[in-house]
């Protein structure tokens, strides 16, 4: 289930999205990077739950099972065959990768939270003194050790554990060149990436403005500038369940931005929406222009989108599109698109990585669907039925286990919404005004209820709209 998340950086998910990996606009006297390591997310709290809550404790969390740099053409091995045993350095100085677990039930707590977390913080730091990690790589309060540039380039392998079996979507603020997963849905499916820095803004957690800037998914942000914009990386593996099985372990990436997001629509016509967020301007009141990177592997482009591994021009197969669902989405943006290929000998995987550049915040949105299709997960169906469109920029809500979804969809269709648990089917209401849906459905008893909403004209049906949403 996809649900709005804060994301601190107590919890180490501070976010990036877009800015080139030059050294960034920085206010050395108000940084604040201060951090928990590795031992303070796996032992018991009372602030939150940690590793420790969760069932089988910490030896069921993923961990850093290889981790090397190279600056300036000299190689640093920093992990080798690491565990979850495996020691975090405690020298000054010394690189280091905090995990912690995001939404995780405190141990006798089971409200708004989740068994296994449903989303996985990685952040790249260093040890600033005895139990004290900074972030800030553009501005560290100690020497490092190895020396860390903006240039320099991170191999990381993830071993992701029991915890990891479900992965979905990655998200990353750093530039990445390479991304592999092998084994997903065992115990021993492992993620390796190579990257280098990027941009990072700090927001205040106080402005109400900004507190919706690290939801998922991405809807809004409405910060007017960063608290502080400094140089690291951290990542987000998300562990929902309703992702389609074929895009598991995506992977997209952000310079300069608080947090991204990956919505799908499957069907003949799929269609992928990717969300980004951040202030507007830098700290230093000028304007946040950003980047972004995502990565469709060969075997999604052949799969899902009906493109041959040997098609040499994805601009006239796939397009790439900013929405504009709200104000935040729409602002407006020159958005350069290019892609190029990746192949497994050089990046991991064979595909493309598509890059959009000079992007303007506060919370673009980018969908990407095939050209002449209506970007929709609905085909078109019946003679002069027209195109079937399902629904765009689906959100949903429970309250008092009634399931409201709202979202855009298609005048002149009728849409019919049902939700399933086991042998139980509920069917629902729907209504179209003008181009906005709301369909609402009573969910009987608690569970995690596979909803679907299908569209239709003139007794012919397109392909359904489907979530998987948790009711309690």
């Amino acid at each position: 289930m996809k649900r709005p998340i804060r994301i601190s950086l107590a919890a180490a998910l501070i976010a990036a999205c877009a800015l080139s990996t030059a050294s960034p606009r920085v206010h050395a006297a108000a940084i604040d990077d201060g951090m928990p390591d590795q031992s303070s997310t796996d032992t018991p709290s009372s602030q939150g739950a940690n590793w420790s809550d969760l069932a089988g404790g910490v030896t069921g969390r993923p961990y850093i099972a290889s981790l090397s740099v190279t600056t300036n053409g000299a190689t640093t091995q920093i992990v080798t065959n690491g565990t979850v045993t495996t020691a975090a350095p405690t020298t000054v100085g010394a690189v280091t990768v905090v995990i912690s677990p995001s939404n995780l039930c405190k141990a006798g707590s089971t409200n708004n939270c989740y068994a296994t977390p449903n989303r996985v913080g990685v952040t790249l730091a260093y040890v600033k003194q005895a139990g004290q990690l900074g972030h800030n790589f553009s501005a560290p309060t100690a020497t490092l050790s190895p020396a860390i540039t903006a240039a320099s380039v991170f191999d990381m392998t993830i071993g992701l554990n029991s915890v990891g079996k479900k992965l979905g979507w990655t998200w990353m603020n750093g530039t990445p060149t390479f991304w592999k997963t092998e084994n997903l849905g065992q115990d021993n499916a492992t993620a390796r990436v190579k990257f280098s820095l990027s941009d990072s803004p700090g927001i205040d957690y106080q402005d109400p403005k900004a507190q919706r800037c690290t939801t998922i998914p991405v809807s809004e942000c409405d910060a007017d500038k960063s608290t502080q914009d400094t140089l690291g990386m951290q990542m987000v593996l998300s562990l929902d369940t309703t992702l389609v099985a074929a895009f598991a372990g995506a992977l997209f990436a952000t310079n300069a931005a608080v947090i991204g997001s990956l919505d799908l629509a499957s069907g003949e016509t799929p269609s992928l929406t990717y969300g980004i967020a951040g202030p507007h301007r830098l700290s230093d009141g000028t304007v946040r222009k950003g980047k972004f990177y995502g990565f469709l592997s060969d075997a999604v482009l052949e799969s899902q989108f009906k493109i041959p591994a040997t098609e040499t021009d994805m601009t006239k197969l796939l397009s790439v599109a900013r929405t504009a669902e709200s104000k935040s989405t729409a602002d407006a943006g020159t958005d350069t698109v290019t892609w190029s290929k990746w192949t497994a000998a050089d990046n991991g995987t064979d595909g493309r990585l598509v890059t959009i550049s000079d992007i303007s915040f506060s919370a673009p949105k980018f969908k990407v669907t095939k050209v002449g299709s209506s970007g929709s997960s609905s085909p078109s169906v019946g003679s002069g039925s027209g195109s079937m469109q399902a629904i765009n920029g689906m959100k949903f809500a429970t309250k008092s286990r009634t399931i409201t979804l709202t979202g855009t969809g298609m005048s002149g269709l009728t849409y019919k919404a049902t939700a399933t648990l086991g042998a139980v089917t509920k069917a629902g209401s729907c209504k179209l005004a003008g181009t906005k849906l709301t369909c609402t459905v009573k969910a009987t008893k608690a569970g995690s209820w596979k909803v679907k909403v299908t569209p239709s004209k003139s007794g012919a049906t397109g392909a359904s709209w489907s979530r998987a949403i948790k009711v309690k």
